[in-house]
C-alpha cells in the first residue's frame, strides 16, 4: 500500500525491512531507496554453531531444592504466555516484538497481555509459592518437543516441578508447512512426550490443553498483509461462521481431528478427558481448549486477537482462569500451596504481626 502512495512499484524494500517500523519506510521511499534505518546497519547476531547432539535423561534428581516449579512447553501460544502489556491502553510501552524485530528475530506481533503465564507468574510469585518456567517456542511442533525434550529438562531439578502444561498441535496441523506433522506421527509423538513428561517428573501432575479456536479467514489475511503476499496463510485453522452455534465451525476440520487426537492422548495417559463432560484423571487433566472456546467463551469473536491466531487479553485471561481452575482441582493453586521462603525472612515474618494474628508467615490471613 506505501509503494502504491509513493508510485514506488519498482523499488522493493529489502528482505529485512520487514521489521521495519511506518517512519522508516516512508523515510525509505521519500529517498528513493537511499535512506535506512539506523537499526538496519546493525550487525546480524552471529550463525549459531551446530547443535550439540541430543541429551538422554537420567533418572529424576534425588534431592529437591525446595522451590517448586511450574513448567510450560508449547509454541507461540506459549512463548507469548509471558506478555505483559495492552496496546489497547498502553500505548507507550516497549513490546517485546519491537525489540525482537530490531534484532532481526521476529515478525512484529504486537502484545496482547497480561499473557496467561504472566498471571501465573504474578499469583505464584504474590505468594512467594513456586516459580513459573515457559519454554514455548514460536514454530514448535510435537516432532520438535519430542526430540527436545531431554535438552529442555536437563538444566531443571525435576523434583521441584509440581505441575507441567503442554500445548501442542497449533503448528502441526497446517498441511504445506514446514511445521506440519501428519496425524499418525502426531499421535505417537503426543503419546512419547506425554510418557517422557511422566518418567521424568513422576511428582508432576500433567496439563495437557489443545489448540484453540483458530479463525482461518483472518490468518490468512493477516499473514498476507504482513508478508506483502509473499506467504500464503490459508492453511492454519478452520471456518468460524458468524454465530456460534453446535457444529458450527466444522465438527471434521483439520483443525479439530488434531484436537481430538491430543484428547485421545492424554485420556491414554490418565489425564482423563477434556470436551462437553471433562474429568480429570489420575495424572492431570486435558484442557479442550478449541471446545472452550467455542462454547464457554462469551462473544468469541469479539474476543478474537487482530490475526485470529494468538491470543487476545481477553483470551488470555480466559486460558489464565480455566488452568487456574484445573490446578485449584488438584490442590495446586498458589493459594493452596505452602510458601517458600529463605530462613531469615521466614523467621523474620514468624514474629509478632502489628496486624493482628498471623499464620506461618505473618500475611497470610490479611491478604487471601
Amino acid at each position: 500500500a506505501m509503494q502504491a502512495e509513493y508510485f514506488c512499484d519498482d523499488l522493493v524494500p529489502p528482505p529485512a525491512a520487514f521489521g521495519w517500523d511506518a517512519a522508516a519506510l516512508r523515510d525509505f521511499f521519500e529517498s528513493g531507496g537511499e535512506t535506512l534505518p539506523a537499526y538496519a546497519n546493525e550487525p546480524a547476531a552471529p550463525a549459531a554453531s551446530a547443535p550439540a547432539p541430543a541429551r538422554q535423561l537420567g533418572p529424576p534428581d534425588s534431592m529437591p531444592s525446595g522451590r517448586p516449579i511450574f513448567l510450560a512447553l508449547g509454541d507461540s501460544l506459549t512463548e507469548f504466555g509471558h506478555h505483559v502489556c495492552d496496546p489497547s491502553w498502553d500505548k507507550k510501552a516497549p513490546f517485546a516484538s519491537e525489540v525482537l524485530q530490531r534484532m532481526q528475530m521476529d515478525v512484529p506481533i504486537p502484545e496482547h497481555g497480561p499473557g496467561w503465564l504472566s498471571l501465573l507468574q504474578r499469583d505464584y510469585s504474590y505468594r512467594t509459592a513456586a516459580d513459573v518456567l515457559n519454554r514455548g517456542y514460536s514454530g514448535c511442533n510435537s516432532r520438535t518437543l519430542r526430540r527436545d525434550l531431554p535438552e529442555l529438562l536437563a538444566p531443571i531439578n525435576r523434583q521441584d516441578v509440581f505441575a507441567v502444561a503442554v500445548a501442542l498441535g497449533s503448528n502441526d496441523h497446517v498441511a504445506g508447512s514446514p511445521g506440519h506433522v501428519p496425524k499418525q506421527e502426531f499421535r505417537e509423538n503426543m503419546d512419547a512426550i506425554l510418557a517422557a513428561l511422566q518418567e521424568a517428573l513422576p511428582k508432576a501432575k500433567l496439563v495437557l490443553i489443545t489448540p484453540g479456536r483458530i479463525n482461518k479467514d483472518k490468518w490468512a489475511q493477516h499473514v498476507t498483509a504482513v508478508t506483502n503476499g509473499r506467504i500464503d496463510g490459508g492453511g492454519r485453522g478452520e471456518q468460524l461462521m458468524g454465530v456460534v452455534t453446535q457444529g458450527s465451525s466444522g465438527a471434521n476440520s483439520e483443525l479439530k481431528q488434531y484436537v481430538a487426537l491430543a484428547c485421545e492422548a492424554g485420556e491414554a495417559a490418565g489425564l482423563g478427558t477434556g470436551g462437553s463432560n471433562p474429568v480429570k484423571g489420575p495424572k492431570g487433566a486435558v484442557l479442550n481448549l478449541n471446545y472452550m472456546m467455542q462454547y464457554q467463551l462469551a462473544n468469541y469473536h469479539e474476543a478474537e486477537h487482530p490475526d485470529g491466531y494468538h491470543f487476545s487479553a481477553k483470551l488470555n485471561r480466559f486460558v489464565y482462569k480455566s488452568i487456574r481452575d484445573t490446578l485449584e482441582g488438584m490442590k495446586l493453586s498458589p493459594v493452596q500451596m505452602p510458601m517458600h521462603r529463605p530462613a531469615a525472612i521466614t523467621e523474620l515474618q514468624s514474629q509478632g504481626s502489628k496486624y493482628g494474628p498471623s499464620d506461618d508467615d505473618g500475611r497470610l490471613r490479611r491478604r487471601v
